[in-house]
């Protein structure tokens, strides 16, 4: 007998009929929701008096804020939570996988052939500025501040990311695909949208950033689709955040990282620099698409049997 077709998170929806209006009303409310709570958020400290204490502290003023900052989009589970059970009837959780239980083990193999992946490539660049003359680890302060910075804010990480993913390749992907049917029309406006947000505005020239996050977008999408639920892509997200955050250190000073390579520049990128981000993530991708998908390493075929 034929094996049954895997259950599909981009196509749940449009297999229960949902209507793509809901999908606007939704995104209405996670907006809204997130936007008032990053206002609590914000509000927070001086309420709870703990604005006296960070003055005392500048290390502990960085880390609230930061908190607060990973907080406010971690906090759009909280609407998106009630969005999809008020205006489609099913749980969050169906964001995330389409049938139940969550896949932990999808999303750490993930994690770390990614993870892995990323800090190839910044050690490959290290090696080529000791080649130019130049520190590898330019600011790199001791591992036991780094381990205690990771400790401290990791957590709300994984959160943030989370949050992201359920948001984008989750929700919206599924409204997106309700209304079109294809997965590659999907992934498109979700990539765009991913790329305008990461990137604050389009009206700056920060092209190579831009095409960073429109790739790894796709590939987020690529990845969900073909595993057929979320936690792979989770895993992508937060493998990349947690060696930007504390290996390369893209938060830039106070907050601690084993390189310290700081934050991007952003000042206008040329044609060198987006081609150089383009062929650096065409390796990347492919690399973990052959090991991950093609050998199995991440999204293992599933072995059906029938009677």
């Amino acid at each position: 007998m034929p094996s049954p077709p895997a259950p599909s998170l981009l196509a749940l929806a449009r297999q229960r009929r949902e209507p793509w209006w809901a999908f606007l009303a939704g995104v209405l409310i996670v907006v809204v929701g997130s936007v008032l709570i990053a206002v609590v958020l914000v509000k927070l400290p001086s309420w709870t008096h703990l604005d006296r204490v960070m003055e005392r502290s500048e290390g502990l003023r960085a880390i609230v804020e930061l908190l607060m900052l990973l907080g406010s989009v971690a906090a759009a589970l909280l609407p998106l939570t009630l969005a999809v059970r008020w205006l489609h009837g099913r749980p969050l959780r169906s964001l995330v996988s389409p049938t139940p239980g969550l896949d932990v083990g999808l999303a750490l193999r993930s994690a770390l052939l990614w993870g892995g992946l990323v800090l190839l490539t910044v050690v490959v660049s290290g090696l080529i500025d000791v080649w130019n003359g130049e520190p590898f680890a330019p600011g790199g302060q001791p591992w036991p501040q780094v381990l205690a910075f990771a400790a401290a804010t990791a957590w709300m990480v994984v959160l943030q990311v989370t949050a992201e993913e359920a948001v984008f390749r989750g929700y919206i992907s599924q409204g997106l695909y309700v209304a079109t049917g294809s997965a590659g029309m999907t992934a498109l406006p979700v990539a765009l949208l991913f790329a305008a947000l990461h990137t604050q505005s389009w009206s700056n020239g920060v092209w190579d950033q831009r095409a960073l996050y429109f790739i790894i977008s796709l590939l987020l999408s690529a990845i969900t689709a073909k595993a057929g639920r979320l936690e792979a892509a989770i895993g992508i997200h937060l493998g990349q955040n947690l060696a930007a955050i504390y290996v390369m250190g893209v938060l830039g000073p106070p907050f601690p990282s084993l390189l310290g390579v700081g934050a991007p520049e952003g000042k206008p990128a040329g044609l060198a620099e987006v081609g150089t981000v383009l062929l650096t993530m065409a390796v990347v991708v492919g690399l973990y698409w052959y090991l991950g998908v093609r050998r199995g390493w991440v999204v293992r075929r599933r072995v059906v049997t029938t009677a």
